[in-house]
C-alpha cells in the first residue's frame, strides 16, 4: 500500500492569524534579569543567525531586496531569535558564491539551498547534527522519526550532516511532444528508441507546421535534454553508477549506448546544429516559437513557469502531450523527479551559536510557520476552496508581493495530515484544472499525465538513490572532480564528431578517468556500498512514496482526459 504524504494545512495559520501577521509587533516581559523579548506567540527570542537565500532576480523594486522585504521582516518579527540576517547568493552563481563565502570565513550559519552538499561535508564545513543538537529541533526530529527514507538520506557513516525534507513524488524533467504534429503526419507516440528517432526525423523533414519551409527541429539536445536521454539508458548523469550483480558499478556500458544513440540523433540532422552552445535558452525559445517537435525539458514542471502560456500565445492551436521514456535493455526509467527525501541545507560548522541555528530550523519546520511562508496570511495570496485546494486569490498581486518569496521556505515540513482535506487537494494538476483560465486548465491535463508517468510503479529515476553516496575526502574529491570534468568534456565534444565511434570515445574516457584517479573513487564508493547498503537509499524507497494521481471532482469537470 502506498504511503500518502499529507499537505500543509492553511487552517493552522488561520487559528493563529492574530499573532502571525506581517505587521505583528513583538512584546516584552519583565523578569528578574530585566527584559526578555518575545515572539508574537510568546516564545523567547534568543540568539542570532545568518541564513542563505537565493537571488533569482524576481523581486520588484517596490518590495525591497532579497534580504529586506515583507517576508524577511515577518521572519525577523516572528522567529524565536534576536536577529535573523539574510546572506544573498545569486541563483545562477550559487556554487561559486558559496565557495567564496566559506573560504573567506563568511558562510551563513544556516545554508538552505538546492546545491550538492557533499563537497561542503568533505571540506568539514557542515556541522554534525548530533543527537543532542537534534533534540533541540523537536519539529524536525518528528519528521525524521516518521520517515525512514529521510533518515537514510541525511545520515552518512552513522552521522548526520544535512537537513532534509520529504515530499510527494512529482515531475521535473519530462518528454513533451507536439500532439498536433503527430496528428498531421499520421504518427503515433514513440514507444521505443527507434520510434523516437523516427518521429524526430519526420518532425524535422516533413514540414509539420505547414509553412513550406525547412525550419523545424525534431527534438532538443541541449544539456537538459541530454540528461533526459541518459536516463533512458539508466545512466543518472552526472551520477555514473548503478547496482549490477550486487556491486556499485561505473556504468560505462550505459554511457556508451547513450552516446551512440545521441550521435545517431545528431547524424540524422534533427536537432539545432548549435546545440552544444545552448545553455537552455535557445531550446526554450525554439519550443515556445513552435519550431521544436519533441522538447526534453524541466521547463514545464515548475509551478510558476510561463513556458506553457508562452507556447500557447505563439501557437494558439498547438497541442502538447507527454510520454514515458522508451524502455531500453537496462530497464524502464523516468527523467529527474522532484520529491521524496531531499537535502535542503546544513548548518555551518563554523557557526558561533549552533543552538541558535537549530532553533531557527526547528521554527521553520513548525507546521504553522511552514504554511505561512508557503501560502502567506489567510486569504491574501491564496485561500482554500471546498475541497481543500489552495487557490490563488489575485495573480497580479502575487506577481509583486508573493512569487519571489519561495526560497524562504526551502527548509519546511510537508508531511502534515488532516482528514478534512484530500491528500490530492494541492497536487498541481488539480489546482490548474480548477482555474478559470483555459490555458491553465490545458496545462493541468498535461501536468496530470506527467504526474502519472513519474508515479508509475517500476519507473525509476536512476539518479535519486545516489544521494546517499558518501562525501569524499579532499584528495578523492579532487580526483572525482577532475575526472568527471575530463570525461564530460570529452563526451560533449564527441557528439559533434561524426567520424569518431562511441566505442573509441568510451575507451578514451576510461583512460582519462583512470589517469585522474577515478578508479580509486569507484573502489571507495563500492566498498562503502558493500558495508552500508542496508542504510542507503534504494529505488524501493521511492516506490513506497509514489501515489497514483487522481482528479478531484471539480478538476475532473474541466479535464479533457476521458
Amino acid at each position: 500500500m502506498k504511503r500518502k504524504l499529507g499537505l500543509v494545512v492553511l487552517t493552522l495559520v488561520m487559528a493563529l492569524s492574530v499573532g502571525l501577521t506581517a505587521c505583528s509587533s513583538t512584546k516584552e516581559e519583565s523578569t528578574k534579569d530585566g527584559k526578555v523579548e518575545l515572539t508574537p506567540d510568546g516564545q523567547e527570542k534568543k540568539g542570532k543567525v545568518t541564513v542563505m537565500v537565493y537571488d533569482r532576480g524576481l523581486i520588484p523594486a517596490s518590495e525591497g531586496t532579497y534580504d529586506n522585504n515583507r517576508w524577511t521582516k515577518w521572519i525577523q518579527e516572528n522567529a524565536p531569535l534576536e536577529e535573523v540576517k539574510f546572506i544573498v547568493v545569486p541563483r545562477t552563481e550559487a556554487v561559486q558564491k558559496m565557495n567564496m563565502l566559506f573560504a573567506a570565513g563568511e558562510g551563513p550559519d544556516v545554508v538552505a539551498n538546492y546545491e550538492d552538499i557533499t563537497p561542503f561535508i568533505s571540506k568539514g564545513q557542515a556541522l554534525e547534527i548530533t543527537d543532542e543538537l537534534l533534540a533541540k529541533m523537536p519539529n524536525y526530529k518528528k519528521i525524521l522519526d516518521e520517515n525512514p527514507a529521510l533518515q537514510k538520506l541525511t545520515t552518512t557513516n552513522g552521522k548526520r550532516y544535512t537537513v532534509g525534507t520529504i515530499s510527494p513524488i512529482s515531475p521535473n524533467h519530462a518528454a513533451i511532444i507536439r500532439a498536433d504534429w503527430l496528428e498531421k503526419l499520421n504518427l503515433s507516440i514513440p514507444k521505443t528508441p527507434e520510434d523516437l528517432l523516427a518521429v524526430a526525423k519526420a518532425f524535422a523533414d516533413q514540414d509539420p507546421d505547414g509553412n513550406g519551409k525547412n525550419d523545424t527541429y525534431g527534438l532538443t539536445l541541449n544539456s537538459d535534454s541530454r540528461r533526459v536521454l541518459s536516463h533512458m539508458f539508466g545512466y543518472g548523469n552526472p551520477d555514473k553508477y548503478a547496482i549490477e550483480d550486487g556491486k556499485l558499478t561505473h556504468v560505462w556500458d550505459r554511457i556508451q549506448d547513450w552516446l551512440q544513440y545521441s550521435k545517431q540523433i545528431v547524424d540524422a540532422k534533427v536537432v539545432d546544429p548549435d546545440f552544444l552552445l545552448d545553455k537552455g535558452d535557445k531550446a526554450l525559445t525554439d519550443f515556445t516559437n513552435g519550431k521544436v517537435g519533441i522538447f526534453l525539458t524541466g521547463k514545464l514542471s515548475q509551478l510558476n513557469s510561463p513556458t506553457f502560456a508562452n507556447f500557447k500565445k505563439n501557437n494558439p492551436t498547438g497541442k502538447l502531450d507527454t510520454f514515458d521514456l522508451p524502455a531500453t535493455k537496462y530497464g524502464t526509467f523516468s527523467g529527474y523527479v522532484n520529491g521524496g527525501p531531499s537535502h535542503v541545507g546544513f548548518i555551518n560548522a563554523a557557526t558561533k551559536d549552533p543552538e541558535a541555528a537549530a532553533r531557527y530550523i526547528n521554527w521553520l519546520t513548525d507546521p504553522k510557520v511552514s504554511d505561512y511562508l508557503v501560502n502567506g496570511p489567510d486569504g491574501v495570496y491564496k485561500k482554500r476552496d471546498a475541497e481543500g485546494t489552495v487557490v490563488v486569490v489575485d495573480p497580479e498581486k502575487n506577481k509583486i508581493e508573493y512569487d519571489y518569496a519561495a526560497d524562504y521556505s526551502i527548509i519546511r515540513t510537508f508531511d502534515l495530515t488532516d482528514d478534512s482535506v484530500s491528500p490530492l487537494a494541492n497536487e498541481y494538476y488539480n489546482s490548474y484544472l480548477k482555474s478559470s483560465d483555459p490555458v491553465l486548465q490545458e496545462f493541468g491535463d498535461l501536468y496530470y499525465k506527467m504526474a502519472q508517468i513519474v508515479n508509475k510503479p517500476g519507473s525509476i529515476d536512476p539518479r535519486k538513490w545516489q544521494q546517499t553516496l558518501p562525501p569524499l575526502a579532499s584528495d578523492f574529491l579532487l580526483k572525482e572532480t577532475n575526472g568527471l570534468k575530463a570525461v564530460d568534456d570529452l563526451l560533449s565534444k564527441s557528439l559533434a564528431e561524426p567520424n569518431v565511434s562511441a566505442e573509441q570515445v568510451i575507451a578514451e574516457a576510461k583512460e582519462l578517468w583512470k589517469k585522474s584517479g577515478g578508479e580509486d573513487v569507484d573502489a571507495f564508493y563500492n566498498d562503502y556500498y558493500q558495508k552500508n547498503k542496508d542504510d542507503m537509499l534504494s529505488p524501493e524507497d521511492f516506490e513506497n512514496l509514489k501515489q497514483e494521481p487522481e482528479l478531484l471532482p471539480s478538476a475532473k469537470g474541466n479535464s479533457k482526459i476521458k
